[in-house]
């Protein structure tokens, strides 16, 4: 079957029949007070299908919509996960919606019962907002009939992406918004999915104001990649040198943006260079580096000589402080954990997790009581996230390599506009290769007016940092209205 992932109520440029429908959606009014003033809202919760193009039905895609619908061209964000196995829960409960889970610094408990409150950092005031989840997460669903097999094109990286972006085209036409300035925000693998969407939103002639990327994973070869590419190793240099300036064993005095730009340099005058010519330096040159790297990113000469001055995430997350028999964050390299309480090293015992304890409670109890929603809720994808997932794409090699679809919605719209927020502590996206993915766009000078980068002084999870949530909606009220 083709899956063309088309919405069933409109047909653009395909001679399929739509089909009539009622979507089954549950609406639910609010005010939103944290705003100065009060400020009414329509939170829409349900599923709207998709179908290929005879009109089968394939999937049904859960949302929740905030909507002033007072104002009925507002701008208006779409927000979709990442993982990309994980459900929308997370913004939800945690980023820039009307209603969020408190913070550790505020004071939420490690146990229930947590606090849901009117969200001080929401964008309800400047944008409507719709959280996506992904087929099979959330209460995203197959249709019945859907054989396995059809199931597959839903679980890739390109089948992921038409099947969102047509959820978008569906949103617009059954709300009647495709007279509204669009945006599209991603956190993680979300950011694949923005960019890729950006560029299949292309074939429906639906342009969009802006693409905000929170942690992004642009070009998956300066995130990944074989033995002999040291690249992304190269990368995480810059993240190793704030954790060992944070941790206090790199350069005390200076500041962190300090720390960051002397990394930087390093990167690119001695480890790179270093990296690809080892044994062609001599000793002393060779004692030089290690002794300059060592110092830089906090590990011990030893250490760093035994591993040949590579590391990648894990690596070092447990040589950090592994005399002390403690591991930090690879999420965000400011948090410790007891080695002696783990009994395998795991992505899943990442002690950077700990802020994000109670989301998924605080999530359920919010549908139950505020937008009256009481089904099972799937907050992972059942195929287990990257297990079952084809990362390969027509245009990249094996991962995924979404750059030049952003290049080219740049170049097609020069007007949009690009926000890149990076954590400082941040090993799973460092924010050096975000950086790197930007200078290899290959674009003329004036584009750069169009894109804005910060920083926070959190990891990959910096919303749930409290002071780095704050900033970002600053930030991001800056490139609203910019």
């Amino acid at each position: 079957m083709k899956c063309l992932f088309l919405f069933l109520a409109a047909a653009i440029a395909l001679q399929a029949a739509p089909k009539e429908f009622t979507p089954d959606l549950r609406r639910t009014s609010h005010t939103y007070s944290a705003a100065g003033k009060p400020l009414n809202y329509t939170a829409v919760a349900g599923e709207l299908p998709l179908s290929d193009e005879q009109g089968n039905d394939l999937a049904e895609l859960f949302f929740i919509a905030y909507l002033v619908e007072e104002a009925p061209e507002r701008p208006i964000t779409f927000v979709f996960p990442g993982g990309p196995g994980g459900s929308c829960a997370w913004e939800v409960m945690c980023t820039f919606g009307p209603r969020r889970l408190e913070t550790p610094d505020e004071g939420k408990p490690i146990l229930p019962p947590y606090k849901i409150i009117d969200n001080p950092e929401s964008l309800l005031p400047w944008t409507d907002l719709v959280f996506v989840d992904p087929v099979t997460t959330g209460y995203s669903k197959f249709a019945e009939e859907v054989e396995d097999d059809d199931k597959k094109s839903f679980f890739s990286t390109d089948g992921d992406i038409a099947s969102l972006g047509d959820f978008i085209y569906a949103f617009l036409s059954y709300f009647k918004k495709w007279n509204c300035p669009k945006y599209l925000a991603g956190i993680s693998y979300g950011t694949v999915r923005c960019c890729g969407i950006a560029n299949y939103l292309a074939g429906y002639d639906c342009t969009l104001h802006g693409v905000i990327l929170m942690g992004s994973a642009l070009d998956y070869s300066t995130l990944l990649a074989p033995r002999n590419h040291p690249l992304p190793e190269s990368l995480l240099i810059p993240t190793f040198a704030a954790t060992a300036w944070y941790h206090g064993r790199f350069w005390p005095d200076a500041s962190l943006e300090q720390v960051a730009d002397y990394a930087r340099r390093f990167v690119y005058d001695d480890y790179i260079p270093f990296m690809l010519q080892p044994t062609r330096l001599s000793r002393k040159e060779q004692d030089v580096f290690y002794k300059n790297l060592s110092e830089l990113i906090g590990l011990q000469e030893q250490t760093v000589r035994r591993y040949l001055g590579r590391f990648d995430e894990t690596l070092y997350t447990t040589e950090f402080m592994a005399n002390e028999r403690k591991i930090i964050g690879g999420l965000d390299t400011r948090y410790t954990g007891d080695l002696s309480a783990i009994s395998r090293f795991s992505i899943d015992e990442d002690p950077s997790y700990k802020d994000m304890h109670g989301v998924f409670c605080a999530f359920n109890a919010y549908l139950q009581k505020e937008l009256e929603l009481s089904r099972p809720f799937e907050l992972y994808a059942t195929f287990m996230s990257s297990r079952r997932w084809n990362f390969w794409t027509y245009d990249s090699v094996s991962w995924p390599d979404v750059l030049q679809r952003l290049r080219r919605m740049l170049v097609w719209n020069p007007s949009m506009k690009v926000f890149s927020g990076s954590g400082y502590y941040d090993c799973r996206t460092p924010f050096a290769a975000t950086e790197y993915c930007f200078e290899h766009l290959d674009l003329p000078d004036s584009y750069r007016n169009n894109l804005q980068f910060e920083y926070y002084e959190a990891g990959h999870g910096f919303i749930f940092d409290h002071p780095s949530l704050k900033k970002l909606k600053i930030d991001l009220v800056k490139f609203y209205e910019k």
